[in-house]
Formats: structure tokens, C-alpha cells, sequence
């Protein structure tokens, strides 16, 4: 798993008449080729006391910005970003739907600085990252009655956390 704790080992899903993240977005009138979808774990080296699971991270409302903090510019400036918790068996919940900014390298945004809570994660984030990269994002609307509800199967390898959301392998599971 090359240092991320991921929730459990991943269930293949496949079928001929699977809905796809594409299909979805399409049918709403959103174009998945202009989007990201990225999948949230709890990097091993960024546990602590506070945040020993992904589920912490979100009980203390820290998952929009651990998102956000990214080892080199993963994420297009300017994106529509589709954010996403892991899940078991591979899967992942939609938990945002924003567009980020990506901001100059080691500038953190005040939000991310001042989250006193969740200072440990922007630390330790800081101490493993090669070259961290801070993004501001702003809500977009269409997506807002998914955002807890929609569940994906992620495609292999669940490495690639940051994935086109034109994906055929983003498979809806559950909605």
C-alpha cells in the first residue's frame, strides 16, 4: 500500500449495465471530462493520537482539507474536483464538490493554518511531503443532494488516489 492505510482490500465490480461517475454527471448535465475525482485516505505517516483513522479525520471535519494539501500539483489549477472518503472493499463516498485553486508552492491557505484541530495532519503532511502544494476550493453547485449518498467502486490500482471522473472505472454502487 506504499505508506497509505486504506480501509480494506478491493472487491472488483463489473457489470455490462453499471452506471459509471460519467454516466451520472452527464445525466445531470455536467461534463465528466473537465473533472477530477479523488479518493481520501489517512497516510500511515500522518496518524497521531487525534487521527487514527479516515473516520477521525471526518468526525472532526478535517477531510475538506486534507484533500486540498498534495504532494506536488497533482490537481489542474482552476479544476472542478470531485472528493471522495474511502470506503471498504475499495469503494469510496462522495463527500465534496468543489473547484480548486491551486496556490504557490508551501503558501497554506489561512483555513488550513488556523485549524488548530487539525494541525497534526498539516504537519505532518508538511514533514513527508516532497514538495507540498496548498489549494484553496470553493463549493460548486449540481451535486449537492449526492454529497453522503453517492458510492463508488474505485478502480484498480486504489494507488491512484486522483483519477479523471470520465473513469470507466468509476462504477456507481450505491445512491
Amino acid at each position: 500500500m506504499s505508506g497509505v492505510l486504506d480501509l480494506a482490500s478491493p472487491v472488483t465490480v463489473a457489470t455490462a449495465s453499471a452506471q459509471t461517475l460519467a454516466d451520472l454527471l452527464g445525466a445531470r448535465g455536467l461534463d465528466a471530462a473537465n473533472m477530477v475525482a479523488i479518493r481520501n485516505t489517512l497516510h500511515i505517516d500522518d496518524m497521531s493520537s487525534d487521527f487514527r483513522t479516515l473516520a477521525d479525520v471526518i468526525d472532526a471535519n478535517a477531510l475538506p482539507m486534507l484533500d486540498r494539501m498534495q504532494d506536488g500539483p497533482r490537481i489542474a489549477h482552476e479544476a472542478l474536483v470531485l472528493s471522495f472518503a474511502a470506503c471498504e472493499d475499495g469503494r469510496a463516498k462522495l463527500t465534496g464538490f468543489r473547484r480548486f485553486l491551486m496556490r504557490r508552492e508551501g503558501i497554506v491557505p489561512t483555513d488550513i493554518v488556523y485549524d488548530y484541530d487539525a494541525a497534526h495532519l498539516l504537519h505532518a503532511f508538511i514533514a513527508r511531503a516532497h514538495a507540498p502544494v496548498f489549494y484553496d476550493a470553493f463549493d460548486e453547485d449540481g451535486l449537492g443532494d449526492l454529497i453522503g449518498e453517492l458510492v463508488l467502486q474505485w478502480p484498480q490500482p486504489l494507488e491512484r488516489n486522483i483519477v479523471e471522473a470520465s473513469d470507466a472505472g468509476l462504477v456507481v454502487v450505491d445512491l
